[in-house]
């Protein structure tokens, strides 16, 4: 079996200018998950992360906590969060608290998630709810035909696409992913092998590695 390890990206900057960067939290999470990692005797031979500063940074910080001499990670794109902003403005909804108040913006997040997910709107939408899960299939396709039997693969990408691979391994559709989607903690390890049987899901969400002060979901 080839074993792929996704990784949430660490806690990013919400509230500031620039969300899509890791707060000092998430550097530390980040460099937590690779301590860990590193104690594990993990040693991929590939290492893939989306194209977002929060995910590309989140793989710099472990990489180097776990002493992985190996070359930059692949970039791929279809590992990119949905586009959040796009789902809001679609939706018409507001609530000021959102910018500042995490759960406020849960709260709207979801009731957005829930219009993008039912298809009687994609005219309003950059990128469906039905392309969104196609590229995110797609590149753990790519991840898994990229790996010899016995290698390990680690990915680095967000809560979004994580939840949609989980979903889908246990033959969930959209209440599952927005579930799972709400309790993924950042630097979270979901685990995924892949063999002659094809490719089952082995654990969700692990974050072992965090003490519970560093525990965060945004």
């Amino acid at each position: 079996m080839s074993v792929v390890l996704l990784v949430r990206h660490g806690q990013a900057s919400f509230g500031t200018d620039d969300y899509d960067r890791l707060s000092p939290r998430g550097r530390e999470q980040s460099r937590a998950l690779g301590t860990e990692l590193n104690r594990r005797g993990i040693a991929p031979a590939r290492t893939v992360t989306g194209n977002m500063k929060r995910q590309r940074e989140t793989a710099q910080e472990a990489s180097t906590a776990a002493a992985w001499h190996t070359t930059d990670p692949d970039i791929d794109p279809g590992w990119d969060e949905f586009d959040a902003s796009d789902l809001l403005a679609a939706s018409g909804e507001h609530d000021p608290r959102a910018k500042t108040d995490s759960r406020a913006f849960q709260r709207l997040l979801e009731r957005a998630s829930t219009r993008w997910s039912s298809g009687d709107h994609d005219a309003d939408y950059v990128e469906t709810f039905g392309a969104f899960t196609a590229r995110v299939d797609a590149s753990l396709d790519r991840v898994a035909e990229g790996l010899e039997r016995g290698q390990t693969g680690v990915v680095f990408s967000s809560a979004g696409a994580i939840a949609w691979v989980t979903a889908r391994l246990l033959g969930g559709g959209f209440p599952q992913w927005l579930a799972l989607n709400r309790v993924a903690v950042n630097s979270g390890v979901t685990k995924i092998v892949i063999g002659s049987s094809g490719t089952s899901l082995v654990a969700f969400n692990e974050h072992g590695h965090l003490p519970d002060p560093w525990v965060t979901y945004r």
